[in-house]
């Protein structure tokens, strides 16, 4: 009986030893030819799903002659913190010409520090203003397979519309506006409003202007429409539009901007109201005051009935 154990013993050691000697080669990852990593190229964009909590992408395109697997991507861009994956990242075949996109969430802005130069035209298609870190591995992705280790490739990134510049400005005017002035829609209701030809059914929004002890002088100058809403009365809500700030609050009159139904079906941004403000005086760059939920239903209500649908 002893021996038969000890064969039994014999026979599984031998086969443990000849898995290792199957499993370890595939084990090491193929080495990334050079040419793939010359030819991986990085543009960010920004879609209006994006904007409201500041996400992103990085579209990787293999102008390589090799399918690689796309494993995932980091962005290192003047005046972020490190960016972390927007969902579970997942591997996908990156074939020769093909591109994907790697979803991520920009890094906490620090306003201290300079942002990407905001560049345009020619300049903004093919000049660099961050680096992207991209871990791809040699072959097609093996759905359900072990993801390989892959290989982190540093490559250049281009943002044709500036959205790292425009990003870092809005949130450190945000922060700016913050510390004089608390901005907050606090009611969204229906309104028969007066119009330059009479008067209209449309709605009306309630901001609240509360001032931060100790904080700088604010003071709004401007509220933009949006690609829902239209100042009821003119362009934009300025002037005595907004007087009610030194009394803590202003009322907009609004009328729907547009009556076509796919403007609330597709509606992205359409409840961030646009607001222009003064800090000491000095010119902010445009920042957005957002709608809850309820809010945001109530707006929808409002163009419905203004455009009459049934």
């Amino acid at each position: 009986m002893r021996a038969v154990r000890g064969a039994v013993a014999a026979l599984l050691a031998g086969a443990a030893v000849a898995l290792a000697g199957c499993t370890g080669p595939a084990d090491t990852p193929e080495p990334l030819p050079d040419a793939v990593a010359r030819g991986l190229t990085v543009t960010l964009r920004q879609d209006r799903t994006q904007y409201a909590d500041r996400r992103a992408s990085l579209h990787v395109v293999n102008d390589s002659d090799h399918t690689v697997t796309l494993l995932g991507g980091t962005l290192d861009a003047p005046g972020y913190g490190p960016s972390d994956p927007d969902g579970e990242p997942r591997s996908r075949s990156l074939a020769p010409g093909a591109g994907r996109d790697v979803r991520l969430r920009l890094g906490e802005v620090d306003c201290d520090a300079d942002a990407p130069e905001p560049l345009s035209g020619a300049a903004a298609q093919t000049t660099p203003v961050a680096t992207a870190t991209v871990r791809v591995a040699v072959g097609e992705a093996s759905p359900g397979g072990d993801e390989p280790a892959g290989t982190a490739v540093e490559v250049d990134v281009t943002d044709p519309l500036a959205r790292l510049a425009a990003v870092h400005a809005e949130a450190c005017a945000e922060r700016l506006v913050a510390s004089g002035v608390a901005l907050q829609v606090t009611d969204v209701g229906p309104a028969r409003v007066r119009t330059a030809d009479g008067t209209a059914p449309g709605g009306r929004v309630t901001v609240a202007v509360e001032p931060v002890p100790g904080g700088p002088d604010v003071r709004l100058v401007r509220v933009s429409g949006t690609t829902l809403l239209s100042p009821a009365a003119g362009d934009a809500w300025t002037g005595d539009d907004l007087a009610g700030q030194a009394d803590g609050r202003v009322v907009l009159d609004l009328v729907p901007a547009r009556c076509d139904p796919h403007v609330v079906a597709e509606d992205k941004r359409g409840t961030f109201l646009p607001v222009h403000a003064e800090v000491d005086g000095v010119a902010q760059p445009v920042i957005h005051v957002p709608m809850t939920d309820e809010q945001r239903a109530a707006v929808y209500q409002i163009v419905h009935d203004a455009c009459g649908w049934g």
